[in-house]
């Protein structure tokens, strides 16, 4: 972990713990919901609500789990430790599946009952209720990494964007030796705000790094991708990129190793869950596999990622219990400013928020929130499959931003 991150750790901490003490303070002295601190949903003189809206039961149900798990852990800390603006906190989680519709009607259901959402995953998901969460103004962190939601009004994405780790990964590659110029790399991804957005940056990447790129769009319900994995071995790839889900980086790791196509594969956060080490395929993963996150592994090396590990009492840890968490640490460092500035409705979060130019959550890099018109930060983590860790995975590189990645975001 940089030491920029490592000592930033106990400042944030002490921050939180004096905010919480001040806010109780104010919380009981305003007796409830009128007095010192203003309050609209979600809030009353003893609870504070918030939503969580995941995929519990299809395309990401393993992480999605873990994520609410990562939410949960945080906001329980903070409840035992006297709760934030002397209230303590209620995760209202519901599971959509990953299907619009559903998740449509479920927001229409939550929204009047929450302060805010401190989760919600899967782009066509985010991408169908933005127009509804500006309306609202229910102030939301979403669990995808889409440069699309740049700029849209009450939605606050925490980490760096799916092109910029695309765009970090393909640098890892090129220092490793691994690929060069010249090189053919191939890029199998999901259609949309997802996989077509992280696209952008394998695309960007070969026009600046002279690679030939080979793009194969894949539905989500595709589980046998061999028709694809003959494709890009027709083109004699170098490396593999995947941007879709676990069980099509499943799909194309098995498939590669049994035809003999023994090249680097490299995902986003969201296509590797560790269930997938112990199927046929966990040897090729082994061998193959590098994942590009902006948050830290379960199995990481900082204070707080061996701390929440130590707390976590969920089965089968993903990367996304830290995901989960460091997001709802930030969705309680918003509560502990606007409770500062007494003023916990929807508008003050929102605007408490946008002032937090330094979070540090312990697992992410250090992340200014004030420009809503960019990504907080450009840093990654590059990690490797190791089945001896829990949740799969160890970091073989700290965060970086490559220039590459600067040059995009700076576009």
């Amino acid at each position: 972990m940089k030491p920029s991150l490592r000592s930033g750790m106990v400042a944030a901490a002490l921050i939180i713990a004096v905010t919480a003490s001040s806010c109780a303070t104010r919380g009981a002295e305003a007796g409830g919901e009128s007095g010192d601190v203003k309050t609209d949903f979600g809030v009353t003189a003893d609870t504070i609500t918030i939503g969580a809206m995941s995929d519990l039961s299809n395309v990401f149900a393993g992480l999605g789990r873990t994520l609410v798990d990562g939410n949960r852990l945080y906001f329980n800390e903070r409840n035992a430790d006297g709760g934030i603006c002397g209230r303590q906190v209620e995760l209202e989680v519901a599971d959509h599946a990953y299907d619009v519709q559903k998740a449509t009607s479920q927001f229409v259901d939550l929204e009047k009952d929450v302060l805010g959402f401190v989760q919600l995953l899967g782009s066509p998901v985010i991408a169908a209720l933005s127009p509804q969460i500006a309306t609202t103004g229910a102030i939301t962190i979403p669990a995808t990494w889409s440069t699309d939601w740049i700029g849209k009004e009450g939605l606050v994405v925490v980490g760096a964007s799916y092109p910029g780790e695309i765009i970090n990964g393909l640098d890892h590659l090129m220092r490793e030796g691994l690929i060069a110029e010249g090189d053919t790399i191939g890029h199998v991804y999901f259609e949309g705000d997802f996989g077509g957005n992280a696209l952008l940056g394998s695309q960007y990447v070969a026009k600046e790094a002279g690679l030939e790129l080979e793009a194969i769009a894949v539905d989500p319900t595709a589980t046998d991708l061999t028709a694809q994995v003959n494709q890009l071995a027709n083109a004699e790839v170098d490396a593999i990129l995947v941007s879709a889900g676990p069980r099509q980086t499943a799909s194309i790791a098995g498939v590669a190793a049994a035809s003999g196509l023994d090249v680097p594969i490299l995902t986003n956060g969201p296509g590797f869950d560790p269930a997938l080490l112990d199927t046929p395929v966990g040897g090729a993963l082994k061998d193959n596999l590098r994942v590009i996150t902006s948050y830290e592994p379960f199995a990481g090396d900082s204070v707080t990622a061996q701390q929440v590990a130590e707390a976590y009492e969920g089965d089968d840890p993903t990367i996304y219990v830290n995901y989960g968490y460091a997001s709802a640490a930030v969705m309680g460092q918003a509560l502990d400013q606007a409770c500062e500035n007494g003023d916990l409705t929807r508008a003050g979060v929102a605007s408490a928020l946008r002032s937090l130019d330094a979070v540090d959550t312990g697992l992410m890099p250090v992340m200014d929130l004030t420009d809503g018109s960019v990504m907080p930060t450009n840093e990654t983590f590059v990690s490797v499959v190791d089945p001896d860790q829990a949740g799969g995975l160890t970091v073989v590189e700290e965060p970086f931003a490559s220039e590459l990645a600067e040059e995009f975001a700076a576009q």
